[in-house]
């Protein structure tokens, strides 16, 4: 239980509750599109940042283009042109593939002349694409498109469904899916398969896979469009491209041209390129292809930890650094660490990203330390007005409300620890108050005990001193603290013949009313005390405890009306300013040895 009031007094708790907070308004606002899009860009930034790499493989595209669409015809062509390129490249490929979609009849003569050729080279793969439609009475619906029948049962198929991220840009994809209850294979994953002369089974158990929570692999692009070697495919037909070029190669076919409308945001849109001036385009889809294939051969994927565990983890140290800096540094020093944090972090993601391949979360952990710093702020400011009240309600009757506004400047610790302080402290009391109390009415007694109280209290306050407390017909001041002063002597002597002059003027008030001519003894002495805060939360009061204190009482009970009895110290701090008198030395109860007594007659000098 001590424990637990410990963190709670520390504020550790509150701290702990504001980074969840701040935890899970984070995440909440990331649930946004506009955010969910900004942290997905930071992927296109960590490859820009990390640029193009050449790549390893042996993938080559032949593009339909614009000057094949030009000497060819308009798009779709007769599929005899496919099969006059196919006997152009010969032997040389290992695998072919077809990113164009076969799902329609045409000639009987180009389609039994395509069949012949997928009979007989079983190098070739085709693609086939589906679409989901949304149905409001049996929900998600898959339509697929195969190649027509001849040429399904002749060629093996792969899927070319792109996975576009919300904000339009291909960064995944799959390694297989299901359509119409059965599984299908994904068009790149199909093509790294042949190539390798592997089982999707055995790849799988063989490579340590790096998926998303969809299951989805991030295609490690090698660079933006045409990083991959491209050639025309009526430059091929004409005999222009030596067909040894595809010694070995995967040779992708599909449209490069924007035409054809199958290209497509990625990462590297609008990268310039080294030396370059022109912002890159979007990437035909082939090439996402070829990007994807080239990832699952050469396995330079992607780690994605910016999801799941790893972005929780992340994203909540990020928010706990405001609030461990908050309890140790000023405001703007924490903003600029936070800052600084933010920049190393982001810093360290891109560098993870471009030696590494691994994918740490972005902006949110970013945002969430910026959030974190926002609450944290919020509630000091909450907690520092809460703070300030408490001050003002607790000093303002000790001290003057010049007094207050410097104790509102002072860091909370400094005024409620209860520490040692060197302070002077002040004892007054009206000689032969009790007498006349018994004997005078009640509203005289008042009268005078106000005039004295209320009297005594001003001057203390304009001297900078604490009113410690009232005691019957009596006022015990504290200089130097709860605000520290050089000159706590001096002020408290000063104090002391302000009074005294004070009562002299009041005398001649309470003769004209027909009171008694009351008279004030005063006792100071100086040194070390414990002072602070004390008592219960219901009274609570500010005072000084120790043996300067008692000492200060003592000399009070000694000094006669009108006098004012100092101690040997308060002497050695004030003898150059104020006539003095030396008294000698007095048994005093509850010291030991007797104590040198001084007493002030007045000041050396009047100004």
């Amino acid at each position: 239980m001590n424990y637990i009031n410990r963190f709670i007094k520390n504020g550790i708790i509150i701290r702990c509750i504001i980074v969840l907070i701040s935890f899970v308004v984070t995440l909440l606002l990331f649930q946004s599109q506009v955010l969910q899009k900004l942290e997905l860009g930071s992927i296109n930034l960590r490859f820009i940042f990390r640029g193009e790499r050449e790549s390893e493989s042996n993938i080559v595209i032949i593009g339909i283009d614009d000057n094949s669409i030009q000497e060819l015809g308009n798009f779709p062509w007769n599929r005899s042109l496919y099969v006059e390129l196919i006997n152009k490249l010969g032997k040389n490929p290992k695998i072919i593939a077809f990113d164009i979609y076969f799902d329609t009849e045409t000639t009987p003569v180009d389609d039994k002349k395509f069949e012949e050729l997928l009979k007989r080279d079983k190098r070739i793969i085709l693609s086939a694409f589906y679409i989901s439609v949304d149905d409001p009475r049996y929900g998600s619906l898959k339509r697929l498109f195969l190649p027509i029948d001849k040429f399904l049962k002749n060629a093996k198929v792969g899927l070319v469904n792109p996975e576009h991220d919300l904000d339009g840009f291909i960064r995944r994809f799959q390694l297989k899916n299901f359509v119409l209850e059965k599984e299908w294979i994904s068009f790149p994953f199909l093509i790294a398969l042949k190539y390798l002369s592997l089982t999707s089974d055995e790849y799988i158990s063989k490579t340590k896979l790096f998926t998303d929570k969809k299951n989805n692999i991030y295609i490690n692009y090698r660079g933006g469009p045409f990083s991959y070697p491209v050639y025309s495919f009526v430059d091929i037909l004409k005999g222009n491209i030596d067909p040894n070029v595809f010694k070995n190669k995967i040779v992708l076919i599909g449209a490069v041209t924007e035409t054809l409308h199958d290209t497509h945001f990625t990462p590297f849109y609008g990268f310039i390129r080294y030396g370059g001036s022109i912002r890159l385009g979007k990437m035909p889809g082939v090439e996402v292809h070829a990007n994807a294939i080239d990832t699952l051969i050469s396995k330079d994927f992607i780690k994605p930890f910016n999801d799941g565990s790893p972005l929780y983890i992340i994203t909540l140290l990020m928010n706990f650094i405001p609030s461990i800096l908050i309890r140790k540094y000023k405001t703007i020093f924490i903003f600029v660490i936070s800052v600084i944090f933010s920049l190393l972090y982001l810093t360290i993601a891109n560098l993870f990203f471009v030696y590494f391949n691994t994918l740490l979360p972005y902006y949110i952990p970013v945002f969430g330390l910026l959030i974190s710093y926002l609450f944290n702020m919020l509630y000091e400011i909450i907690k520092t007005e809460q703070e300030k009240r408490e001050i003002k309600t607790l000093f303002q009757r000790f001290v003057s409300p010049e007094v207050v506004e410097m104790l509102l400047k002072t860091e909370r610790d400094k005024i409620f620890t209860t520490k040692r302080e060197k302070i002077s402290v002040l004892f007054a009391d009206i000689r032969n108050f009790t007498y006349y109390s018994d004997i005078r009415e009640p509203e005289e007694i008042i009268k005078i005990l106000d005039d004295f109280l209320k009297s005594s209290s001003d001057i203390v306050l304009k001297n900078n001193g604490t009113v410690d407390k009232f005691m019957g017909d009596a006022i015990m001041a504290i200089f130097g603290a709860p605000y520290p002063l050089e000159n706590t002597a001096e002020k408290a002597v000063l104090s002391a013949l302000e009074i005294q002059e004070k009562i002299r003027k009041l005398q001649l008030e309470w003769k004209s009313q027909g009171y008694p001519s009351f008279e004030v003894g005063i006792g100071i002495s100086s040194g070390e005390a414990l002072v602070g805060i004390i008592g219960p939360k219901q009274k609570i009061e500010y005072t000084a405890i120790g043996n300067t204190v008692n000492l200060a009482s003592r000399l009070e009970g000694l000094a006669k009306g009108g006098e004012i009895l100092i101690c040997e110290q308060t002497y050695n701090e004030i003898k150059d300013k104020f006539i003095i008198e030396d008294l000698g030395f007095f048994n005093i109860k509850g010291k030991e040895k007797p104590v040198h007594v001084f007493r002030v007659l007045g000041y050396k000098n009047e100004n």
